[in-house]
């Protein structure tokens, strides 16, 4: 897994866990194209050689998947000022009204908690995702691990990448944790106080949490493309997806 994380990983000083999820093969033998789907977590502010660094990407959308407090506390988006379009689309609206309904842990239930308090912007996020305009595209959280973690999951399920495969993206998250930590620490601010709870919570995924997702999803929703056309996002939107993120098998 590290091989393949460095492979993927695009490091900068204050942008964690930004990973390229081209490469992925698919059952059919179709792969996802390098440099058009990016997870990460929220950049702050670039200095120039980062604004550099993140203008190579030539990121032409930004998915914004916070809450409005967090924009409003985190700030809205470096990139912005690279030109960068820039799109809110809060999958958890409501944090005190999930943690009371799933607990204030990381889990299977509260991944699948977004499929219900989260059904617009989840419509808007793939109708987007099936828009060849929308490309190279960021898909982003604060961390880039959870709400960022299931529609990349849920992405990749469409392209039909190997559920195993799936499960191993989503757990790269793990591998930043070290970075992330240093910067925090050295941050200060509300990092330094923080419990072991609450750090594991900000920093870490269970990797049984995407497997329950995984399972609910099929078992619940009849798989990522059933629920997704349950929820109002056109067939043509996931077949452009799918153009935009397939090259055929060589």
């Amino acid at each position: 897994m590290i091989e393949e994380f460095q492979r993927r990983h695009r490091p900068f000083k204050r942008w964690f866990n930004v990973r390229d999820i081209g490469g992925y093969t698919s059952a059919s033998g179709a792969s996802v194209p390098w440099g058009r789907y990016y997870r990460g977590g929220a950049p702050e502010a670039f200095d120039e050689e980062e604004a550099e660094r993140a203008r190579a990407l030539r990121l032409r959308t930004a998915l914004d998947l916070r809450r409005d407090d967090e924009r409003a506390r985190e700030g809205t988006h470096a990139l912005v000022a690279l030109g960068t379009r820039h799109v809110a689309l809060s999958v958890s609206p409501d944090q005190a009204a999930m943690d009371a309904a799933v607990g204030n842990t990381i889990s299977a239930a509260r991944y699948l908690k977004y499929l219900e308090v989260g059904v617009p912007a989840l419509r808007e996020t793939f109708e987007l995702l099936g828009d060849p305009d929308s490309y190279p595209v960021l898909v982003h959280c604060s961390a880039g691990k959870d709400r960022t973690g299931v529609v990349t999951a849920m992405t990749l399920e469409l392209l039909g990448v190997p559920r195993d495969v799936i499960e191993t993206d989503y757990a790269m998250t793990n591998l930043e944790r070290e970075r992330l930590t240093e910067y925090l620490t050295a941050r200060g601010g509300w990092f330094t106080n923080a419990s072991p709870a609450q750090r594991e919570y900000a920093l870490s995924v269970p990797p049984d949490a995407i497997s329950g997702f995984l399972d609910g999803l099929r078992d619940q929703f009849g798989g990522a493309e059933t629920y997704l056309r349950g929820i109002g996002v056109p067939a043509a939107a996931i077949e452009g997806l799918r153009r935009m993120l397939s090259e055929p098998a060589r």
